[in-house]
């Protein structure tokens, strides 16, 4: 592979506006050639560094790229009182949205990420976007895996014990990414967002929708999970759907660290599939 071809990724800031209240959203993007944009979605507990490799994936070098820190992340600053919940993230990505790579897009969304996601289309419709691929986000009450125990407890009860019991069991896990994720939490996840984001994943992985709404969008979609997960009790309705469903191989949870070469070229050909 010749990494001359790749247009490094630029690192900036940018502020948007959230009902008055200024919002400061560290980002990374990188411009394509041919390719359309691609807009990627961090989880509970991630950043924007979850999706480094795809700025280095030869599947996907001809799209522009776009990822960033959503309030509490990353190097982005959380305050309760401008984004105290899921729906207000979903807002906040469409303002940032606007703000850098104005026109459509492609979304990948991970874990969380996948909430965020169909909360988006809700807000603001599918019109802008060119198709959407899931990576193991929230559609059940199975899939809270972390954010249920957070939001189980206080704030108290998880800064003192329960946050780093979590960063714990990621720590023993056989799967590179869990570590990476627990690295993660440890260096710039502020444990305030973490348990005011739980509460509403939980609930709207509870309402029963978000599988019917993901099912329901008229739009390319594609569902991504690692061989790890293949238990997942939805997994037989995607695939008698139209979402293309599709196994990355010697990965749980966070594909994008596990195999990220495999997660990448599913995601790149399914985009140069349904590019227009």
């Amino acid at each position: 592979m010749n990494h001359r071809n790749f247009n490094l990724p630029r690192i900036d800031k940018v502020t948007v506006v959230l009902r008055g209240a200024a919002i400061e959203v560290p980002y990374m993007i990188r411009k394509g050639t041919s390719g359309p944009t691609v807009i990627f979605i961090h989880g509970l507990g991630g950043a924007k560094e979850n999706f480094y490799a795809a700025f280095q994936s030869s599947a996907i070098m001809h799209c522009e790229l776009l990822a960033f820190d959503l309030p509490g992340t990353g190097l982005s600053q959380f305050d309760p009182t401008k984004s105290p919940d899921v729906s207000s993230l979903a807002e906040i990505v469409h303002l940032i949205w606007q703000a850098i790579v104005p026109g459509r897009a492609f979304v990948v969304a991970a874990s969380m990420g996948g909430l965020i996601s169909l909360l988006l289309v809700r807000q603001i419709g599918h019109g802008r976007l060119h198709g959407l691929i899931n990576i193991e986000g929230n559609l059940a009450p199975e899939d809270c895996m972390f954010s249920r125990r957070a939001a189980a407890v206080t704030f108290e009860e998880l800064s003192s014990t329960l946050f780093n019991e979590i960063r714990r069991q990621l720590q023993t896990s056989r799967y590179p990414g869990d570590h990476m994720i627990a690295h993660n939490m440890a260096l710039n996840t502020d444990i305030r967002a973490y348990h005011s984001y739980s509460y509403q994943t939980v609930l709207e992985s509870d309402s029963g929708m978000l599988l019917d709404e993901f099912l329901n969008i008229p739009i390319p979609r594609l569902f991504l999970y690692g061989d790890a997960n293949r238990h997942l009790s939805y997994l037989s309705r995607l695939r008698h759907s139209h979402i293309e469903v599709r196994e990355v191989p010697d990965s749980g949870h966070f594909l994008f660290y596990d195999n990220p070469i495999a997660t990448y070229e599913e995601i790149g050909e399914f985009i140069d599939r349904h590019k227009r």
